[in-house]
């Protein structure tokens, strides 16, 4: 980490901590408390799920959250679409 740190430095560039997480990937690696990363004294988050190119990811590489997250999207537009379309009708 700190040779990343140091390479953002150097290019003038900045790491978005509230942006930025880190997920150990395996069932083998659930206790997480004993590993923690840091940039330049600041803790990064350690989370179970996170979203990387507009997909979630979680540890164990399951699509359930991801699922969800699409499901709930299109469940609005349907709904949006159905109202529209009865209105529409009647």
């Amino acid at each position: 980490m700190s040779q990343l740190y140091d390479w953002f430095k150097v290019n003038k560039l900045s790491l978005n901590l509230d942006k930025t997480c880190y997920t150990i990937f395996g069932s083998t690696h659930k206790n997480t408390t004993a590993h923690t990363l840091y940039n330049n004294d600041e803790v990064i988050q350690n989370v179970a799920n996170c979203k990387y190119l507009g997909i979630l990811v979680n540890s164990d590489l399951k699509w359930i959250e991801h699922i969800k997250y699409i499901y709930s999207k299109l469940i609005k537009f349907v709904s949006i679409i159905c109202t529209f379309t009865s209105v529409i009708w009647h």
